[in-house]
């Protein structure tokens, strides 16, 4: 009988000289809730979900894997890829709006920790900085902000998107990485 290999002994295999790992995954044998969750972040190119997310993990290595800049967002704020000149006027003010609702619900985050955050978030925009994360603080202003990076995107990077997307819909295995 075949003795089965627990993570540690794995880790050890994978960690010897002369060993390759290459990771594949087959779609089919995801759950549909995993599968159309990722296929959604793929088309949105935006990464939602926690830490532990096991979708969110692989929607994100199949973004890298295949050069799609996905935007990342959580509970308390988003990550902001690839914005152009024309965008950010506009997510600069939905930043401004959020931060405005959030001081009149709590006037003692008026200065400090917040107020450091959300003035280097306005720094980067007015900069046009490609790659940075904005604390906000109501869905409904990260929603905004991913609607107007998605409506900025070019045709090509869409197209792209969906092709990558599509791949999860087939049978096909798709590789992930090879270490």
């Amino acid at each position: 009988m075949k003795k089965p290999i627990g993570n540690n002994e794995r880790g050890r295999i994978t960690g010897m000289p002369g060993t390759e790992v290459s990771v594949t995954l087959h779609p089919q044998r995801l759950g549909v809730r995993m599968r159309n969750s990722i296929i959604r972040m793929l088309e949105n190119r935006t990464i939602e979900g926690g830490w532990s997310s096991q979708s969110r993990k692989l929607a994100e290595a199949i973004a890298e894997k295949h050069g799609i800049q996905c935007s990342a967002n959580n509970w308390n704020g988003i990550r902001v890829l690839g914005m152009s000149a024309e965008a950010a006027p506009r997510i600069r003010e939905v930043v401004v709006a959020d931060w405005t609702a959030y001081l009149l619900e709590r006037p003692e985050y008026r200065s400090g920790y917040y107020r450091g955050l959300h003035d280097g978030a306005l720094q980067y925009i007015d900069n046009l900085d490609q790659n940075f994360y904005v604390t906000m603080h109501d869905k409904g202003s990260i929603r905004k902000v991913v609607e107007i990076l998605e409506g900025d995107t070019t045709q090509e990077m869409k197209d792209k998107s969906k092709q990558v997307a599509n791949m999860l819909r087939g049978t096909e295995p798709i590789h992930l990485i090879t270490f």
